[in-house]
């Protein structure tokens, strides 16, 4: 008589309002297994904050979406207190701020504490409104962990752009089988703002199917294909308030603040008798956006200095990204790396590190690379990458040395990457776009060798 199913222990503590608020519903087919009313403080047994800005758990700054605010656990950003009709309430607070982080709000998950896998899954929530408000009650993969978005699996089960309070966004995020992202998103027009009331947002979740409802009406269902196996795996549940970003934008001059997200209560019900198929096995490659190796990458660094271990290729882009594999056309050791580009659009492939590597060392060297490439080949992005910030040099700055068996080697000094921390370096190299004289993209096919930093 599972699921959903914790990660870490099947839970039987449930929350109540009070004696005299309304009970949850008896669901048929359904039994409650976790329930967070939000009667009291916030409990460290149910919840974990993320903080910041997203850099202190591998993201850009802006949590990879461009985001403005910074999360805190602040009582100013999130607090349990009473609404304007009494109940007790979650409340999650944006509000704008000086300096250059002009923002907070907060970010409550229930990662490593309660997990779920099949059942319903539902909230009360009354969302805020105006320009560059993004509230959302979703779910995230375990594997979020050790395998990159979206891999991981992401079930949206509600999202509302601030300034288009009429509509619903439910939304999966995942790899597909050519390793690009997958994404299947239903907006649904609500007969009403939903910034003027609570509403009830559900997830349905079977081995088969997603079902996405709003007040007890479905909105949208999509079947779990082959190529969605995430769905298939344990997920955490996550409540925030974005401000800005990509999606939303950034809030204007009739953005109103502070904003309130209001939650009212979370619960998860198991599916009576269900008999849940066992989670599929987790393959990185095979669930990696792009392409991945962890064995190539040696192939293409300096093999003698051994400056990086603990190092994988990957290749990403939009139709441009490169396929790779061995060479033996060397300039040092005895084998190098063919990146064959397509030139069909943007892409490039880089070099990351797992753990990230204390550079600081090389901070007045140079990066040196080695390039066997065609003579149409005018220009490429050299990124680097920590875990908060990224800078780029590009070729046609550069004049290479010839040094043989047609390579060019390629001397930058460190100190032209401005703005690069190298304490927490992650992206030690990756090359993107090729392009042509005329700044177009090229199909084009470069041995990369020799890759390393000298102090």
């Amino acid at each position: 008589m599972k699921y959903l199913l914790p990660l870490l222990i099947i839970l039987t503590f449930i929350a109540c309002k009070s004696d005299d608020d309304a009970t949850d519903p008896d669901y048929d087919g359904l039994t409650l297994v976790w329930s967070e009313e939000f009667n009291d403080n916030i409990s460290s047994e149910h919840w974990n904050f993320e903080l910041g800005d997203g850099t202190d758990y591998g993201h850009n700054p802006g949590w990879g979406n461009n985001e403005r605010q910074l999360y805190t656990n602040s009582s100013n950003n999130v607090l349990i207190r009473a609404d304007e009709d009494g109940n007790s309430v979650l409340d999650i607070i944006a509000r704008k701020e000086p300096g250059d982080h002009k923002y907070s709000s907060a970010k409550l998950t229930t990662q490593n504490l309660h997990s779920f896998r099949f059942g319903r899954i539902e909230a009360r929530i009354k969302v805020p409104e105006g320009k560059g408000m993004w509230p959302a009650f979703w779910l995230l993969g375990d594997n979020a962990a050790i395998l990159d978005w979206p891999g991981c699996g992401e079930i949206d089960i509600m999202e509302v752009i601030g300034d288009q309070p009429h509509i619903y966004h439910s939304t999966v995020h995942f790899a597909n089988f050519e390793n690009k992202k997958g994404e299947i998103n239903n907006p649904f027009e609500a007969s009403q703002n939903l910034s003027n009331d609570y509403h009830e947002y559900r997830l349905d979740w079977t081995p088969e199917a997603i079902t996405f409802s709003l007040d007890g009406q479905e909105v949208h269902q999509l079947s779990i294909e082959d190529d969605m196996k995430e769905f298939l795996r344990s997920a955490f549940i996550i409540l925030n308030v974005a401000v800005g970003g990509n999606w939303p934008g950034d809030p204007d001059e009739t953005t109103v603040f502070p904003q309130h997200m209001l939650v009212d209560w979370v619960r998860a019900y198991e599916i009576d008798d269900l008999s849940p198929p066992v989670a599929p096995e987790l393959n990185i490659e095979e669930e990696t956006i792009g392409s991945i190796s962890f064995g190539l990458a040696a192939h293409g660094m300096n093999s003698t200095l051994n400056q990086f271990s603990d190092i994988t290729l990957k290749a990403y882009g939009a139709g441009g990204e490169p396929t790779f594999t061995s060479s033996d056309i060397t300039i040092e050791g005895d084998s190098s790396i063919l990146l064959m580009y397509r030139g069909t659009n943007w892409g490039g492939a880089f070099f990351v590190l797992d753990p990230v590597v204390d550079a600081s060392q090389y901070a007045n060297g140079n990066l040196k690379f080695s390039l066997n490439a065609p003579t149409e080949l005018a220009n490429m992005e050299i990124k680097l990458e920590s875990v908060g910030t990224n800078a780029s040099e590009f070729l046609q700055n550069y004049t290479g040395v010839n040094v043989g068996n047609g390579f060019l080697e390629y001397t930058i000094p460190m100190s032209n990457f401005e703005g690069l921390s190298l304490t927490d370096l992650k992206i030690p190299f990756a090359l993107w776009n090729p392009k042509d004289e005329n700044g177009d993209y090229i199909a084009v096919d470069v041995i990369l060798d020799n890759i390393y930093f000298e102090e």
